[in-house]
């Protein structure tokens, strides 16, 4: 990672300037599709819900983006350890590219195929509530909205997951913000919150809520971030090896089909294997890049599409006519979403300090 330079962060991640050193870009674009392939069993009241490792497929997807968001972001920290700079960058990543998502859906797509007359639709206080997503307070409901589907009444149900990706943002500087100590924080924080994770979600569920959210589901999630950050504080690049990663993952097939051992196990094959496919040498997936990042806009734009897709398509029980009939609108509005809003408001990004001060002496040194 010391050789590459970072631009910027998630599903919504850091984004770099240069395409073709590691496979990120191509590993968090598979994912987002995955959690698309994955929503279309839901969306379409499918059954079984198809998973691996004890997870659902849409479930492991969202906590690979965990895993190199809490890499990534922790480098970028680690680059430029301001408060001020790391929070804007943070908010650049998200907020344009959400605050047009959900626009779209509650004054253009909820308009269109609300079943209520417009002016009923406008004075409804679930329009401005569902508004609050701009803010990270997730809501799914808009007056009259896919209220007949196999999903009811959820406009985009994958939204729920940037507060959790927030709050982890002002979380991991916390535990990284001091060199000294730094790998013994890191490691005690992973531990606290792999081991709250798999009691209230295994042993003692919890049922209370946030954000319109079971905490439980944000517990599921959470650790991933804090895991990735770890992974980038306490080991060398040395010891990433993807034949390793790969037999990892076939030994993780041979755990007894119980959650809690496949949630324990994950914790430390799947940061491994990701973070191993992503820095492989040579990069063979560098080029996904190469025309810009647009897994944050699959990952926010699929769901609202596939609802719309089940609406007029009814696509009941077929989750693979489904996910086929949202796939190529979803990257439309993916490549819509990064060229016209996401790298424009990238671009805003603040000067890391070091550079700043580079360019200085240099200015000095000619002068």
């Amino acid at each position: 990672m010391t050789q590459r330079l970072a631009i910027d962060e998630t599903p919504a991640q850091p984004k770099r300037i240069s395409h073709s050193r590691d496979n990120f870009d191509a590993i968090r674009l598979f994912a987002a599709l995955a959690v698309l392939y994955g929503h279309a069993f839901y969306l379409t009241g499918a059954s079984p819900i198809p998973s691996i490792f004890g997870n659902e497929v849409a479930a492991i997807a969202v906590k690979v983006f965990f895993i190199i968001s809490g890499y990534l972001v922790t480098e970028s920290w680690r680059r430029d350890p301001s408060p001020s700079r790391y929070l804007w960058r943070r908010g650049l990543r998200i907020f344009p590219g959400l605050f047009a998502n959900t626009v779209l859906c509650a004054l253009v797509l909820g308009p269109l195929v609300s079943t209520l007359p417009l002016a009923d639709y406008f004075h409804s206080p679930l329009v401005p509530r569902y508004l609050q997503n701009i803010i990270l307070r997730p809501a799914s409901l808009l007056p009259g909205v896919f209220n007949t589907l196999p999903y009811p009444n959820a406009v985009n149900g994958s939204l729920w997951t940037l507060p959790v990706e927030f709050g982890m943002y002002l979380i991991a500087p916390v535990l990284v913000l001091w060199r000294g100590g730094q790998k013994v924080r890191i490691l005690a924080g992973c531990v606290a919150l792999c081991a709250a994770s798999l009691y209230l979600n295994h042993v003692q569920p919890l049922t209370l809520g946030a954000h319109g959210r079971p905490i439980h589901d944000a517990l599921n999630v959470a650790p991933y971030f804090l895991l990735g950050a770890a992974w980038r504080i306490v080991a060398p690049q040395s010891v990433y090896n993807v034949k390793a990663a790969l037999f990892a993952l076939v030994l993780m097939a041979l755990i007894p089909a119980k959650e809690t051992a496949y949630e324990i196990a994950l914790y430390v094959v799947l940061p491994y294997a990701i973070l191993s496919f992503a820095l492989a040498k040579p990069a063979i997936l560098g080029w996904a890049g190469r025309y810009g990042d647009f897994s944050y806009g699959v990952y926010i734009y699929a769901f609202p599409v596939q609802q719309t897709v089940a609406l007029y398509f009814h696509t009941a029980s077929r989750p693979i006519l489904n996910a086929g009939l949202s796939l190529v609108p979803t990257l439309l509005l993916a490549i819509a979403s990064w060229h016209l809003i996401e790298k424009r408001f990238l671009l805003l990004k603040p000067q890391r300090r070091q550079a700043m001060q580079n360019a200085v002496s240099a200015g000095s040194a000619t002068g």
